[in-house]
């Protein structure tokens, strides 16, 4: 007969055995269209890149300058505020609670719209931020122009994400990814008329392309809200009573955000600096350094997907008091990115001069990018896997550590160690990416230690 330590190891093995097959197939049926979400919303930056890159070279560069320095920031400022709504909509859910699901989203909305407006007043003195960011005048005056029409688009993509994250929440995230697909027809259509000046429309370069994304997040605003009001689906959530909820009741929810918010700010403001520094490098290193941020955030939304659903799990687990299955579905969710992610940071070795291809013909360019896409292949795991621990972190409820790691990580090491290599020692391109490498290493670690610690069994 088996000694009672053996059935209680057989009772273990057969537990992780069935959970893990749970915490995959859940993963995979809520990453998927998370993960196709995210890559919609990049297909349409995706697009504006490669288009207005065919139309000329430094058109190309004041866009990147006004997206990496000012819109992606703001962007990332409101998405990390926002970051309580999937975590306490995925809490709840996991204890049955439809009706607090639903309250989730109708507080938080009106939240969403100050937020929004206070990111488009944000960009009302463009022009006198680019005087302080831009070396190249011509170069700073086009990125302002670029930045006051995305900021006409700011509060709607934000009142998008905050609906969107609660669709993800309640398990119904094939909802914005069907949308996004709407979305990214009209985007094309309308950049294919816009930039070029074809189908009777006026040929405007790089501001063409941000008056089509401006139409584009107002469009889906639209969508989206259309269906969480008249969608049958939604009649448990009672997502159309009024909201009586006092502004200190949620104030958990909020404190989430904050942290979220901060911890991303630091990154993306980081992310912005090496913008910053590329454009003293000259407009064509700026514009490489565009095109390899665009390569770099293809699998990267591919990891904010899967972090989403990880977050998700590991939030239902947490609602629940099970410290080990939340376990489980963080490091599920790492595994799983490591092996994806993996996977096409090959194809971007092996492929480098394909991609560069599809961004612009200038040989010039080309030169100094293709050895950069190359590189960013070594970048893209590391990257991948530190926002899918922040996230496994959310889901737990925690808030200042996360932040602390990546502000350490991104501002307080990839920052100042991009100077030295891209200036100081006058590895241009190359430079800004082995800093952005050694950041990713030390983040994926320290974040993976501080959930392995909130989750030890005791």
């Amino acid at each position: 007969m088996p000694s009672v330590s053996e059935e209680q190891e057989n009772g273990a093995g057969a537990w992780l055995r069935a959970r893990l097959q749970r915490h995959m197939a859940e993963l995979v049926k809520l990453a998927t269209p998370a993960m196709a979400s995210r890559l919609g919303l990049l297909a349409m930056g995706f697009v504006d890149t490669v288009l207005v890159g065919h139309y000329a070279t430094a058109e190309l560069a004041s866009l990147s300058l006004a997206n990496r320095s000012i819109i992606l920031l703001l962007l990332v400022i409101a998405i990390g505020l926002l970051m309580g709504v999937i975590v306490t909509t995925a809490a709840a859910f996991g204890r049955g609670d439809t009706e607090e699901c639903g309250r989730v989203w109708r507080r938080t909305m009106p939240y969403a719209a100050l937020i929004g407006a206070a990111l488009f007043a944000a960009t009302l003195p463009a022009h006198l931020w680019m005087r302080l960011l831009a070396h190249d005048p011509a170069i700073g005056a086009r990125a302002a122009t670029l930045v006051l029409i995305l900021g006409l688009g700011l509060p709607a993509h934000v009142l998008f994400y905050c609906s969107t994250a609660f669709l993800e929440g309640i398990r119904r995230p094939y909802v914005p990814m069907l949308l996004l697909v709407i979305a990214n027809g009209i985007n094309v259509a309308l950049d294919y008329g816009l930039i070029y000046g074809h189908v009777g429309l006026p040929e405007l370069g790089a501001a063409g392309s941000a008056w089509a994304t401006t139409a584009v997040r107002w469009a889906m605003l639209a969508m989206i809200v259309a269906y969480i009001w008249y969608a049958p689906s939604m009649h448990p959530f009672a997502v159309r009573r009024p909201n009586r909820e006092s502004w200190r009741s949620w104030h958990h929810q909020r404190s989430i955000g904050y942290a979220s918010a901060v911890s991303i700010a630091a990154e993306v403001s980081a992310f912005a600096g090496l913008a910053v520094i590329a454009e003293k490098l000259g407009a064509r290193p700026l514009a490489g350094q565009e095109i390899v941020m665009n390569v770099l955030t293809v699998p990267f939304m591919f990891a904010v997907g899967i972090g989403s659903a990880t977050a998700v799990r590991v939030g239902i687990g947490h609602g629940r008091g099970d410290r080990r299955d939340s376990a489980l579905a963080g490091w599920t969710g790492l595994g799983a990115t490591i092996v994806l992610l993996g996977g096409v940071a090959a194809l971007i070795a092996i492929f480098p001069k394909q991609i560069f291809a599809l961004h612009s013909d200038d040989p010039a360019l080309g030169a100094i990018t293709v050895p950069a896409i190359a590189f960013i292949a070594y970048v893209t795991v590391f990257d991948g896997g530190q926002a899918v621990i922040s996230m496994g972190l959310r889901g737990l409820g925690e808030t200042w550590w996360p932040t602390a790691i990546q502000a350490l990580a991104y501002i307080g090491l990839m920052l100042p160690l991009s100077w030295y290599l891209a200036m100081d020692l006058d590895r241009g391109l190359i430079g800004l990416l082995e800093a952005t490498l050694v950041a990713s290493i030390f983040s994926v670690v320290a974040q993976s230690l501080r959930f392995r610690y909130l989750t030890a069994q005791r």
